[in-house]
């Protein structure tokens, strides 16, 4: 349970904290739009990318966190929704937290728990092209994750502490949405 706490923890905060980890961009998926073609004896129309923000222009704001999606070879988490976490992104600055209220709905093979998170991890990163370098500072509060009976809690420090190395995420941000790939998971954020 400790285990599944820690994952499931160490998933939430990789893109901003600093697990590492490197990726491929090829996992990222590119938003597109359908746009009608130019000679009306065609009525099919053609898909192409629709213009994405300079990477370097997505971590600026506040977003909350819409939903996290196991990718490549994950087996240890499936998906997560919904909560109250938020992570803001202030020039070169990172603060996630979450108020401790609307835990994020967590699902996998069939089975559901809920992560609560009433805390916040901080740190810094920089943008290198469509990537972002995070560095973890430091962590407060702390975190629950409830399965059935069996509820496991530890400090937001402690998640901290298992993310000892410095990480890297794909970046990919489109109108109001961000998302932040890392080898295993992908984390979708909605401007707040």
């Amino acid at each position: 349970m400790r285990r599944l706490l820690l994952v499931a923890l160490a998933i939430l905060t990789a893109a901003v904290a600093g697990c590492s980890g490197s990726r491929s961009t090829g996992d990222t998926p590119s938003p597109t739009r359908l746009e009608s073609s130019a000679a009306p004896s065609d009525p099919t129309p053609t898909v192409t990318p629709a213009p994405a923000a300079p990477a370097a222009n997505c971590l600026d704001g506040r977003y909350r966190l819409v939903r996290i999606v196991g990718v490549g070879n994950t087996s240890i988490l499936g998906t997560g929704e919904g909560g109250d976490v938020a992570v803001t992104f202030d020039d070169g600055a990172y603060v996630l937290r979450g108020a401790g209220e609307d835990p994020i709905k967590l699902t996998r093979a069939g089975l559901t728990g809920d992560l609560l998170v009433d805390g916040s991890i901080s740190g810094d990163y920089r943008v290198e092209g469509t990537q972002a370098i995070f560095t973890l500072r430091e962590g407060t509060g702390s975190a629950t994750l409830s399965v059935g009976p069996l509820e496991e809690s530890v400090s937001m420090a402690q998640v901290g502490n298992t993310l000892t190395e410095n990480g890297e995420a794909g970046l990919a941000c489109a109108n109001d949405a961000l998302i932040l790939t890392l080898q295993d998971v992908r984390l979708e954020l909605g401007r707040v």
